[in-house]
């Protein structure tokens, strides 16, 4: 488990120093987060697409990888179903609280813990995972916080894609120094983007707190079952059924704040489901691998 707790700590430290930076009143705070969700939006998340699809041998891994394609199909569309029982319940607007239910954290959690516990064999399907995940997160996502299908193509992101797949299927060699310029981007975007994820978490009431933890528990025990469900019906086995589980399993993707905040939807609500999902994760994942 020490990996889990590694993975976990290098995170919560960055969002608690976001949430810090809230307590002072700052002029330049709201330009700030402009700025840098349009910079993220348009520059940060497409470049990391078209490395992630230009790195996987996609050509090799298509064949292999059908049932994860049903396994991550499945899971999102029970998300959504989840968000919107969620938002009847709660009389809240579906597209406000429906992306951080619905899509989860499959790389930065997901693909290290599957690496770890499930070999070689387990990395390349969690990265397939990733990106089929990805790219519905993009294409649909996109869809339900716009409310326009026109949106997907007026963003970068899928023409990063398309042509890191594109690149991929190509065997085209990536040189050092760009896959160097890639992991340098990485290795910043992220614990910027968990910053200002803590400097949107707001000090929050009883009830508010509990429908977080609901909205949580959702998102990772509701992916959990319904990933071990299908995994039967369609009598998935060996590590391509870990991952499926370990990786339905993980807490809200750490951009669905970023996405939330540029179609203004409830970034406050995203925000919160990823700190209190990461803390989660420290007592649901290790069950999770238990039952695996």
């Amino acid at each position: 488990m020490t990996i889990l707790f590694d993975l976990v700590l290098k995170v919560l430290p960055y969002i608690l120093i976001g949430y810090i930076f809230s307590r002072f009143k700052l002029d330049w705070d709201d330009k700030f987060i402009k700025y840098f969700v349009t910079f993220a939006i348009y520059f940060l998340f497409p470049i990391f697409t078209f490395f992630t699809m230009w790195k996987t041998p996609l050509r090799e891994s298509l064949s292999n990888s059908v049932n994860i394609i049903y396994i991550v199909v499945i899971v999102l569309f029970f998300g959504a179903v989840f968000a919107t029982l969620y938002s009847k319940i709660f009389s809240l607007k579906f597209r406000n609280i429906a992306v951080p239910i619905i899509f989860m954290n499959s790389a930065y959690l997901a693909i290290p813990l599957n690496a770890i516990f499930f070999g070689a064999e387990g990395t390349y399907y969690a990265i397939m995972y990733n990106i089929f995940q990805t790219l519905l997160y993009n294409s649909i996502g996109l869809w339900i916080l716009s409310g326009s299908a026109i949106e997907i193509f007026r963003l970068p992101m899928v023409y990063a894609a398309f042509l890191g797949v594109l690149m991929s299927l190509k065997n085209i060699y990536i040189p050092p120094y760009l896959d160097n310029f890639g992991k340098i981007l990485n290795i910043i975007t992220l614990p910027i983007m968990l910053c200002l994820v803590g400097y949107q978490i707001k000090p929050v009431n009883k009830d508010i707190l509990k429908k977080i933890f609901i909205g949580v528990s959702v998102r990772m025990i509701g992916g959990f079952l319904v990933a071990i469900l299908f995994c039967k019906i369609l009598k998935i086995s060996g590590s391509a059924r870990s991952v499926c589980l370990l990786s339905s399993s993980m807490p809200s993707a750490v951009s669905s704040y970023i996405y939330t905040r540029k179609y203004h939807a409830d970034y406050e609500f995203a925000s919160s489901m990823i700190a209190v999902g990461l803390i989660m994760t420290l007592v649901l994942i290790p069950l999770i691998l238990w039952v695996i």
